[in-house]
């Protein structure tokens, strides 16, 4: 008798809550300041103007530094959630791709482009996964069949 001393199917279900939280608690925090700052601050907003400006040459560089913080944390909020978690996991794998080959190629790719990529990595997970058992997608998806198969039999 072969028995296995876990569940396959239960230990991955907590391996994506665990992603889940992770990248979901560091993309809201990392973000959040960062737009607060932006809005109410503004010496922050010159930072970033220059940032993303002179340094990264985007144009309309205080609204793509808006854009792209605002993406982590609402990303990172619907993550944590596992609410919408693939769509929330696509913009957050877009957004720090974007970050990883403009902002950290070169000489911080080795401390930001570490976190960068391991969060794209974490993201392209929950995209193609989903958020788990343990999410409320999988409660919304419960609770969709259920009322599917009471108007089906009514």
């Amino acid at each position: 008798m072969n028995k296995k001393l876990y569940n396959e199917k239960t230990a991955w279900d907590i391996l994506l809550l665990l992603i889940r939280i992770w990248l979901g608690y560091r993309m809201f925090t990392a973000g959040y300041s960062s737009v607060i700052d932006i809005i109410f601050h503004p010496k922050e907003r010159i930072f970033f103007e220059n940032w993303f400006g002179k340094e990264l040459h985007f144009p309309i560089p205080v609204a793509m530094a808006f854009i792209a913080k605002g993406a982590e944390v609402s990303g990172g909020l619907f993550v944590f959630m596992g609410l919408f978690t693939r769509i929330a996991a696509s913009i957050i794998a877009f957004t720090m791709l974007v970050a990883t080959l403009v902002a950290n190629l070169g000489e911080n790719f080795v401390i930001d482009g570490g976190f960068t990529i391991s969060y794209f990595l974490f993201a392209i997970i929950l995209f193609v996964a989903g958020g788990g058992k343990y999410s409320l997608d999988h409660l919304l998806r419960k609770r969709e069949k259920v009322l599917f198969y009471i108007n089906r039999n009514n």
